[in-house]
């Protein structure tokens, strides 16, 4: 049973009760320990609650722990009241078939067009289709695009600002390539909460559409949704901006307004964080000579090394310059000369602390503990989807694994910081790519406890139990890095 999310809902839980007895329902469950005593509780209360924000709750905790006992449940309710809205629309949200919910949702807006969660339903599982449909319900979709697309301004003219009807529009535009449309609808996103959650999609719609525009009025929101969880400093937030906008910028590959970002900024010319950017930025710009300039710099600071500028394809412009063979030939040599030292800083880093115990589940609600990986060599990578350097990490992790086999060390990536809704996705995601790593489900204590304020964050634990060597934030070198690490916590 998937109590992993049980948790993850109890956790973010707070203020969702509608009424006194729906913050009576949640309060008994919040201590439960495992799936049976949240079950008890459940069932105690599932008859007493009748508001139908308390019964949406309850029926997002049961689902995650018997998800056919929950629909036969709320399917048994609408038979024995079939003229109620109410519960035709949690019996349809329970159904395992985004098929079927699309189509009941259909039926539900037509017979009762004032009933806001017919839309609700609608709106979710429009947009979910339009990611992924199954190829039973793909035609269906396609005959009803202009109908489905009215169903949804029918619920903007009611609800002008419902996040939800304007994602759905969202996915609608983008699906048919309208990115005008599309990007007006993303621009009318009101919560942070939702701009977080499907920040991922305003990154692709940037990379696809060539347009900045919804980073620029969204990410400021985000910002302070990050300020206010703490993730981020208010004093950082600005960097933080500035270095999330170049990446933006490199999604578009908008060079000529990045290059006027950075003339209106010139501290970040001298950045070293910016240095790949920049030499992308002049690759677009037909500026070759400079950007090969800028490669010599940033192998030099260490910013790109030797040999990720030697597989990088997007730097294959730049073997066509009579001086390219000279720079890359002095980076080899640097590269191989810095090896010794580069292992001695590592190792100098080392520390011993104890690691502290945990006990998290994998994506099928397994527990795992640490304590029961004692005498191994553990490596412990905590990251989230929202965060673009992580993304560039678990690859890494994925081929040092590949290339390292052993019994003796244990690369686990645990899932920080995430929106509970999120999770589907994180576990998608990583299954969609094939890592190696074992993906834990973990929760926001564990930064707290490890000693970390941002993301990716890694650290070798040794047979011990103790912590030996941490980093923190993307290295372009971090396969050398664990190799160090391994070969030191084996001695």
């Amino acid at each position: 049973m998937r109590r992993y999310l049980v948790l993850l809902l109890l956790l973010a839980a707070a203020a969702l009760a509608a009424t006194p007895l729906g913050k009576e329902f949640e309060e008994a469950l919040r201590p439960t320990q495992n799936a049976d005593q949240a079950m008890e509780v459940i069932t105690t209360y599932r008859d007493r609650l009748t508001d139908l924000e308390d019964l949406r709750q309850l029926q997002n905790y049961w689902m995650q722990i018997d998800p056919d006992g929950c629909r036969d449940w709320f399917g048994q309710q609408y038979s024995a009241h079939p003229e109620s809205p109410e519960f035709e629309y949690l019996w349809l949200r329970g159904d395992a078939d985004p098929g079927a919910q699309l189509l009941g949702g259909r039926a539900l807006i037509a017979r009762e067009p004032s009933f806001y969660w017919g839309y609700r339903l609608f709106s979710n599982t429009y947009s979910q289709l339009l990611q992924a449909a199954p190829d039973s319900i793909r035609a269906d979709i396609i005959a009803n695009l202009v109908a489905d697309r009215d169903i949804l301004l029918q619920g903007l003219k009611r609800w002008p600002q419902d996040d939800y009807l304007h994602l759905a529009l969202f996915h609608h535009y983008a699906s048919q390539g309208e990115n005008e449309q599309a990007e007006a609808q993303l621009l009318n996103l009101h919560e942070p909460a939702a701009i977080e959650a499907n920040f991922r999609h305003v990154i692709e719609f940037i990379g696809s559409s060539g347009s900045v525009r919804p980073f620029e009025v969204l990410y400021p929101r985000l910002i302070s949704r990050l300020i206010a969880k703490g993730e981020i400093s208010a004093a950082d937030s600005l960097d933080y901006y500035q270095l999330s906008y170049l990446e933006a910028l490199k999604t578009a590959r908008d060079w000529p307004k990045m290059r006027s970002f950075l003339e209106l900024n010139p501290g970040l010319q001298t950045d070293d964080r910016t240095l790949e950017t920049r030499l992308l930025m002049y690759l677009g710009l037909e500026q070759p000579e400079t950007a090969l300039n800028l490669l010599e710099g940033a192998l030099a600071a260490g910013v790109i090394t030797y040999p990720e500028a030697l597989d990088n394809p997007d730097y294959a412009p730049l073997a066509e310059l009579p001086r390219y063979p000279e720079v890359m030939a002095l980076a080899s040599a640097n590269w191989e000369k810095a090896k010794a030292e580069r292992k001695a800083k590592i190792i100098s880093e080392k520390t011993s602390r104890p690691a502290p115990l945990w006990e998290l589940p994998d994506p099928d609600g397994k527990l795992n503990r640490l304590e029961d990986l004692r005498g191994k060599i553990v490596i412990l990578d905590f990251w989230a989807l929202w965060c673009s350097p992580c993304l560039k990490t678990l690859p890494k992790l994925d081929s040092w694994m590949e290339r390292n086999p052993s019994d003796d060390v244990v690369l686990i990536s645990i899932n920080v910081w995430e929106s509970p809704s999120e999770i589907p996705n994180v576990i998608e995601y990583f299954s969609k790519n094939s890592y190696g790593m074992k993906l834990l489900l973990g929760d926001n204590e564990l930064p707290r406890a490890y000693g970390f304020s941002g993301i990716p964050w890694l650290c070798a634990i040794d047979k011990q139990g103790n912590i030996a060597f941490t980093q923190s934030g993307f290295s372009p070198i971090l396969d050398e890095i664990i190799s160090v690490w391994v070969e030191e916590l084996r001695r």
